[in-house]
């Protein structure tokens, strides 16, 4: 029970620090003179299969700024999004959501069954097509 109090306090400090960073960088963002941004959707594997891990994953993936949950189909083995700059590199966009976020919700959520790295092989497909329907 105190390993999971533990882990829970540390998830809001982990997540107080994301919103900060996030909160910046859509500030450049908009500051920015020229809007050089790639939005796009993309699909984040999840290990999370609780409904209760994948709403807190989920609400704070839609919290941070410049990100939105979208979808998570039946299989529940990954959860779309929507990034206000994808970039050129969208996996570390889903390596930042498993490990910033998925990794310590499921530390407090579901002690011993840590998500660990997942198997990104069947959700490396990414539509950085921002006109893509889900």
């Amino acid at each position: 029970m105190i390993a999971r109090i533990y882990h829970y306090a540390l998830f809001i400090l982990i997540f107080i620090k994301a919103l900060i960073v996030a909160n910046w960088q859509v500030v450049k963002l908009a500051l920015s003179p020229t809007l050089n941004i790639k939005p796009g959707f993309i699909s984040v594997p999840m290990a999370a299969r609780g409904d209760f891990e994948i709403t807190v994953l989920a609400n704070s993936i839609t919290l941070t700024p410049g990100t939105i949950s979208v979808h998570v189909p039946k299989d529940r083995k990954s959860i779309a999004i929507h990034a206000i700059d994808v970039g050129d590199n969208p996996d570390a966009i889903r390596r930042d959501v498993i490990d910033t976020l998925e990794t310590n919700i499921m530390k407090w959520t579901s002690p011993g069954n840590s998500p660990g790295k997942t198997n990104n092989s069947d959700h490396t497909n990414s539509n950085t097509d921002s006109g893509a329907s889900s």
